[in-house]
């Protein structure tokens, strides 16, 4: 595939449930600036620093990639002499690649990438996957939408947007996904939904982690540095640092706590609440099973390799064994920042400069088309069918809606006279009169309805293709980047997918793209 893309951008405000944090941040508002400062992160940096990466880790990094087909030596040892610009992004790992914004974060670094190469600064790419998560639904849970699978088929239910395909729990509920073998019964699915051969990324015996690094590097088509949460090499990199929180998790806990209560005055809901009440959950110990259980309190560091971070946590372990220049996240990776940039200084961490996530919603573009067809507005893709086509229909939908007002109004005022006059003869009347409205307006109400429905219906065409244009964009009624796969998209479009996403997407941007493939 290929050709000029359609895209049109949105202001991100529109976007549902965006982050109110991030917004004001976004825009450099002093009251969310204060928590966590705007850098200038597209400025050159400043001149090589060694970051005293141990040779352990270097080479661990360099061959768990090699394995995953992503060759990175030369990023890896550039990145260690400490030269040019480190930037990282990062995911729980999935089934298929998990959800669009997993693609979203990747498209961001690389168009970072670009845009620092173009002036001459060298840049090295880091994804960090979130191999310790232990939320299996989530990894094991995959979205496609009807439209990418259902052309030649029968078997879809088309009153749904969305199909979604699940692997049962093998797993205990505290159990680490990453190192987890997919189950062969989540594969089968995959394959027959898409009628497509076994790919080398689903071979049987293969874990959730090699999974989605294999499948990521394929598609990426550029070096990135993949980095295993557990890498046992990046744990003892970690183990100072694991130190320090463990011997200081009292004043690491009244830090959080009185940042909580400062984003909470500001007008903020903190991004992590703590657990019964008053605990943040710091850090976690794996037993010989993969299972994570909760810290509680100074403790010993006797191997590193079996401390897990918590989201709280995890940022703090990434910068300080990783180094980067500039982490990329999604709204709720930012407000993490917000909240415990304070700890930065009792760690004596370097803070790295924050971006958001670009953000963008995909299609082919025949359905983006469809919005300057049928004159729909691109922020409007988030409203119903109906609601949408209601504003091409105001004369006649106002008229019924003016309509039915005034005769619910007419209706309650003769009933109430009919009481007037009959209720000195018939006490039990105001009960039956009061019964008696409540089911004309109602029933009045839906008849309303079904006239406002007929009118905005009425243009079958148009009606398909505002539902087309919905079901893609808010299927289910959520934004499609958040729940559905891009391998769908990508079993169809393949690197013109990827290319696109990277001219197109937008990081650290007060907008979003809708981007027609």
């Amino acid at each position: 595939m290929s050709g000029e893309a359609t895209s049109l951008r949105v202001p991100l405000p529109r976007y549902p449930g965006m982050n109110s944090f991030v917004l004001d941040w976004l825009n450099g508002a002093e009251r969310a600036t204060q928590f966590l400062p705007r850098q200038a992160w597209r400025d050159a940096p400043a001149p090589p620093r060694p970051r005293n990466i141990p040779a352990d880790l270097i080479t661990a990094l360099v061959e768990s990639n090699r394995r995953w087909g992503s060759f990175v030596r030369e990023d890896v040892e550039r990145w260690a002499r400490g030269e040019g610009v480190a930037i990282v992004a990062g995911q729980q790992v999935g089934f298929a690649g998990g959800p669009l914004y997993t693609l979203a974060k990747l498209a961001s670094v690389m168009r970072m990438k670009r845009d620092f190469q173009s002036r001459g600064v060298p840049v090295t790419l880091f994804f960090w996957l979130a191999t310790e998560d232990h939320d299996y639904e989530e990894a094991a849970t995959l979205q496609v939408p009807v439209s990418a699978v259902s052309a030649n088929r029968n078997d879809i239910n088309r009153q749904l947007d969305l199909v979604t395909i699940k692997g049962t729990r093998g797993v205990s509920s505290k159990q680490m996904v990453g190192p987890t073998v997919i189950p062969e019964s989540l594969v089968a699915q995959l394959l027959a939904l898409f009628e497509m051969p076994r790919p080398s990324w689903l071979r049987e015996g293969i874990t959730f982690r090699d999974s989605f690094a294999e499948l990521l590097a394929s598609a990426a088509g550029e070096r990135v540095v993949f980095v295993d949460a557990m890498l046992p090499e990046l744990r003892r990199a970690g183990a100072p640092l694991f130190g320090q929180m463990l011997a200081g998790c009292g004043s690491m806990q009244e830090a959080i706590a009185a940042r909580s209560r400062e984003l909470q005055s500001a007008g903020f809901a903190p991004q992590i609440v703590p657990r019964d009440g008053d605990r943040y959950t710091l850090l976690f110990r794996i037993d010989a099973s993969g299972e994570r259980h909760i810290i509680d309190g100074a403790a010993a560091v006797d191997d590193p390799t079996t401390i897990s971070t918590a989201a709280i946590t995890r940022p703090l372990l990434q910068d300080v064994v990783i180094q980067p220049d500039i982490f990329v996240g999604g709204p709720a990776e930012v407000a993490y920042y917000a909240q415990i940039a304070p700890l930065y200084e009792i760690l004596g961490a370097h803070l790295p400069a924050v971006a958001l996530r670009g953000h963008a919603l995909v299609a082919p573009k025949r359905v983006v088309r469809l919005l300057s067809r049928y004159g729909i507005d691109p922020s409007a893709v988030f409203a119903s069918p109906d609601d949408i086509l209601a504003e091409r229909e105001p004369a006649g939908v106002a008229e019924v809606e003016s309509l039915a007002k005034a005769a619910r109004r007419d209706l309650a005022a003769q009933m109430t006279k009919i009481g007037e006059i009959a209720l000195p003869a018939e006490h039990a009347l105001a009960r039956a009169l009061s019964r008696s409205m409540g089911h004309i307006e109602y029933h009045f109400g839906k008849f309303a309805e079904r006239a406002v429905r007929g009118l905005v219906r009425k243009d079958r065409e148009r009606y398909a293709a505002v539902r087309e244009v919905v079901s893609t964009f808010f299927p289910d009624r959520h934004v499609q980047d958040r729940v559905v796969s891009w391998f769908a998209y990508w079993n169809r479009f393949g690197e013109h997918l990827v290319g696109t996403l990277v001219d197109q997407i937008e990081p650290d941007s007060d907008g979003f793209k809708i981007v027609g493939l």
